[in-house]
């Protein structure tokens, strides 16, 4: 019996599960992505002070199917649940969010779930897919650099990229290329810092919709099993707001750090001298307007599209959009 050879493009959360999904389905499935770590935006940045998780901050459950995939992580010790005080300020008033969801991270930093999804995956990193190609035989994918591929032939291609991305992997192949493209994003920058003494805010994380230039701010040294750094109190992630990001998505690497750590000291009133401070920048952080359906599949030609983008822009659409896309494609 035959069994189906299914190319995935991104191994982000969708990507990812999306590759689980048709592994369990009986396919044999090859994973392509350009980064060389798995889980795209559920990402860490390791450095001298210790690790920051400057994408995805947390995620929320309340699909019924995604719960239980997040209890089976919370079992093999893969997540913990975040119990931190939330708070959100608007017009320098604040509402305690604390209690508003349960919060969940990987441990002992985010991108452990991605690691954890991408176990016993064929995965092929830091390759760079510059388009797929349809022939009489099946579908071919074309790297800008395929010294370690093999030129196999898959039966369908599953790709798990931005809207964006994806619309221009899909042009000329199937009419869903024009649908993707109508998803449009907010960019964000986000800076780290770690502090050598408490600064005594009193909550653990921060979401600001009066501050023109601060979005969110978390204390990352305090969510489970974060481990602590000789000389580091602290450390710190703070997210620009997206219009801020958007007119200054150009802006020096350091020049943003500075600028987000201003306005979150002149927030808390009080000075900052960290030891520690590095920022970037995510260009498709977040989509404004997702699609309804769950993700995008061309049953004649074979091909189809899955992320945030589909079913909504959290770690929990991500993941239902990518097992959905490879039922059908199994289908």
């Amino acid at each position: 019996m035959h069994r189906a050879r299914v190319a995935v493009i991104g191994a982000g959360v969708a990507g990812l599960s999306c590759a689980r999904e048709l592994a369990a389905g009986g396919a044999d499935v090859c994973v392509f992505d350009a980064s060389d770590t798995p889980g795209g935006r559920v990402a860490t940045l390791l450095s001298e002070a210790g690790s920051y998780d400057h994408g995805a901050q947390y995620f929320t459950v309340h699909d019924e199917r995604f719960a239980a995939a997040v209890h089976s992580w919370e079992a093999e010790g893969i997540v913990q649940r975040w119990n931190g005080r939330v708070i959100a300020f608007s017009d320098y008033s604040f509402e305690d969010r604390t209690r508003s969801a349960e919060r969940f991270v990987a441990v002992p930093n985010m991108q452990q779930l991605g690691v954890h999804l991408a176990r016993d995956l064929t995965i092929h990193y830091k390759s760079v897919v510059s388009r797929v190609v349809r022939q009489e035989a099946g579908w071919r994918v074309e790297c800008a650099d395929r010294n370690d591929v093999d030129p196999a032939v898959y039966d369908a291609i599953c790709v798990a990229l931005p809207s964006k991305s994806a619309a221009a992997m899909l042009r000329d192949l199937t009419p869903l290329a024009e649908i993707a493209a109508t998803v449009n994003w907010d960019p964000c920058w986000a800076a780290m810092m770690a502090l050598p003494r408490p600064c005594s805010v009193e909550y653990d994380g921060a979401f600001y919709t009066d501050d023109p230039i601060l979005g969110w701010c978390a204390r990352d040294s305090a969510k489970p099993r974060r481990g602590n750094v000789p000389g580091i109190a602290e450390r710190w992630v703070l997210h620009a707001r997206p219009r801020w990001s958007r007119r200054f998505f150009q802006m020096d690497e350091a020049e943003v750090a500075k600028w987000l750590i201003r306005s979150f000291s002149a927030r808390i009133r009080r000075p900052l001298n960290p030891t520690h401070v590095t920022a970037v920048r995510w260009q498709f952080a977040t989509p404004l307007n997702p699609l309804s359906q769950v993700c995008l599949w061309d049953a004649q030609q074979r091909i189809g599209a899955a992320g945030d983008w589909c079913n909504g822009p959290r770690v929990e659409g991500a993941y239902l959009s990518g097992v959905g896309l490879a039922q059908a494609a199994l289908r």
